[in-house]
Formats: C-alpha cells, sequence, structure tokens
C-alpha cells in the first residue's frame, strides 16, 4: 500500500512540475503582450540566414496618464531584443530613442511628418535592465495621448556581428489609424495612453446623483428644519 502511494504522490508531483515547465515561456511571452514586434535580418559576412526579433512597448500596458492621488503615469518605454529562432536574449545593444506626442487623433492626422508632434524629445537613451538580459528600457511619465518612438542605435549579434537599427512604431489608438510614420515590418501594437477618470467606477455624476438623491431622502425625513442647510453643503463638496 505504502509502495502504490508514494507511486502516486511520484506521478502527481511529476505532472505539476510538467505543467510549470509548460508554462514559463507563456509566462516570459506575456510581458511583450501589448508591445509592437518586427524582425530585423543579420548582415554579415559570416553569418547568413539569421534575425533579430525587436519588441516594442510599454511598461504596465494598458497606460494611462498621471493623476495626482489616483495613478502616477509611469509607463516606460521598453525594447526587448533576442534571436528570432532560438528566442536568447540579446545584450550588449547601445539604443537611442526620440519621442514624439501628440495630443489627440486630430493633431496627430493633421501632422505630415513626426516632426509636427506636439511634443518632441530627442537622443533619449534607452539603457540595459540589470539583471535582465535583452531588456531595454526608458524611464518616463505619461499623460494622456498619442506616443511614438524613432529607435536607432547598434544591436550586437552574440558579439560576433553588429546590427544597424532605425526604425520608427507608434502606438494604436482606439479612434483612428496611426500607423502612417511606422516603418514597414511592423506586427502587432501596443495602445495608445489612455486617461484613467474615464475608468473610474461609478462615475462622478452617478456619484452625485446617488448623494443628490440620499439628501433629499434624510431631508425630508429626519431633518426636514435643516435641508437648507444640507443643500449648501453638498453643493459646497461638488465645488
Amino acid at each position: 500500500m505504502t509502495s502504490k502511494r508514494n507511486a502516486l504522490f511520484t506521478a502527481i508531483a511529476l505532472a505539476i512540475l510538467g505543467l510549470t515547465i509548460a508554462t514559463v515561456p507563456t509566462l516570459l511571452q506575456q510581458r511583450a503582450f501589448a508591445h509592437a514586434h518586427t524582425e530585423l535580418a543579420v548582415k554579415s559576412e559570416h553569418i547568413t540566414g539569421k534575425d533579430v526579433s525587436m519588441v516594442v512597448g510599454h511598461t504596465g500596458e494598458p497606460t494611462y496618464g498621471a493623476q495626482p492621488g489616483i495613478h502616477d503615469g509611469k509607463h516606460n518605454l521598453e525594447v526587448l531584443l533576442s534571436d528570432a529562432a532560438t528566442k536568447l536574449p540579446l545584450t550588449g545593444a547601445s539604443l537611442k530613442a526620440d519621442k514624439y506626442y501628440f495630443d489627440n487623433i486630430q493633431s496627430f492626422n493633421n501632422a505630415t511628418s513626426v516632426e509636427d508632434a506636439d511634443q518632441v524629445v530627442k537622443n533619449v537613451t534607452i539603457a540595459a535592465v540589470f539583471g535582465d538580459p535583452g531588456h531595454y528600457m526608458a524611464r518616463q511619465v505619461m499623460k494622456p495621448g498619442i506616443y511614438g518612438y524613432h529607435i536607432y542605435g547598434n544591436i550586437s549579434y552574440f558579439g560576433v556581428a553588429d546590427l544597424p537599427v532605425d526604425t520608427t512604431v507608434f502606438c494604436k489608438a482606439d479612434n483612428g489609424n496611426t500607423t502612417k510614420f511606422n516603418n514597414e515590418g511592423w506586427s502587432g501594437g501596443f495602445g495608445c495612453t489612455s486617461d484613467i477618470k474615464d475608468s473610474i467606477f461609478p462615475s462622478n455624476a452617478s456619484a452625485n446623483n446617488t448623494t443628490e438623491d440620499d439628501n433629499k431622502t434624510v431631508s425630508s425625513t429626519t431633518l426636514p428644519e435643516s435641508a437648507g442647510l444640507a443643500v449648501a453643503d453638498h453643493r459646497s463638496v461638488r465645488s
């Protein structure tokens, strides 16, 4: 009986271990779930048929603009580099970014160049993340709007070949097409940054309606003599 029980426990343990191993790649892929992806061919006299996978997006997707007391708006620009075939991470890259921001889709549609952006910041370093090979990041605090990045520099292919990179990609908006400045080859995408107040539930209007109903009930049933004061206090809170 004991040997059968031990065999059962061993089988269960092996099944759990197998499930864990199978889940790890999925967990690693989730980090780049809401990101844009492209592949760059390694061009070298000594290496042929090799491609680099480049994934670009923001940390903490979906992204929301900073709102005091509610959300800090910290969603960093991140780049993930790996060998396209083996998924092995690529270290030693030297990357910079020019960042472009448009207030809204109308401003973006009116632009004929990325230089028409409402705000431009150039020559931002995308630094390697310590302890996480292949992961590069530039810290930033966001506000609602449309973000695009011109990423350029050099990627080291395991120290045996250098791959220059010069590409532009923009976030994907829900209310319009924001791909006109993207270089060819990008697939997938990362969302543009929303106003977190749009996600508040119940909304302020709903909360105010509830408060007004509650005040009316209290004023008419328990404190009729102070109804005027209650209404005045409620108006002060709303303003």
